[in-house]
């Protein structure tokens, strides 16, 4: 497996003076240091580590698609649209596996039922991490925020539940599982 330069497509993508890149780096670098400690702790082997540290400093590359003056981002797409914006431009760049952990990583997944109820712009089908990488990923993003002055801390497992609450029982039982299979 040829090593991917997740540089040179997020610079692609987000320019390297602008507030989303800013934003952006330190986020992944965070959530990339906390799923490959998991996957270190779980002796994943060599190929998932890389695989791990490709897809997670690209799993929030979507942003670059999306409207949000907070992160100074111009594009069409509301924010949640991200993770499937993040999946085109994986799968554009030829990378399949990379491209399912950017469309997955939404929280602990959300049901095609969920997305209708809400009235989402995200397609009507369950979107759920499903392999392990894409669950680990999953996991550690759940514990760091873009929100300005915030996306150098580390939320303690309590805030990530009491977030995770507000989505309903299913969510807190997955969460929960996640937990126990990565920290424990």
């Amino acid at each position: 497996m040829k090593k991917i330069d997740y540089f040179q497509i997020i610079q692609k993508y987000l320019k390297p003076d602008s507030l989303a890149y800013y934003i952006y780096l330190p986020h992944v670098i965070l959530v990339t240091a906390k799923a490959l400690k998991i996957a270190k702790r779980l002796k994943l082997d060599e190929k998932q580590l890389r695989f791990i540290e490709e897809a997670g400093m690209l799993h929030d590359i979507g942003i670059a698609k999306v409207k949000d003056e907070k992160l100074g981002l111009n594009g069409n797409s509301s924010y949640i649209s991200h993770i499937i914006e993040g999946e085109k431009i994986l799968e554009a760049e030829g990378l399949p596996k990379h491209a399912r952990i950017a469309k997955n990583h939404i929280g602990v997944g959300i049901s095609k039922e969920e997305i209708i109820e809400r009235g989402l712009p995200l397609p009507q089908e369950d979107i759920f991490p499903e392999t392990l990488e894409e669950k680990i990923i999953s996991y550690a993003d759940l514990f760091y925020s873009k929100s300005h002055g915030k996306f150098w801390q580390e939320k303690t497992f309590a805030e990530v539940k009491k977030e995770i609450a507000k989505f309903g029982q299913r969510h807190l039982i997955v969460l929960e599982e996640w937990h126990q299979m990565f920290e424990n």
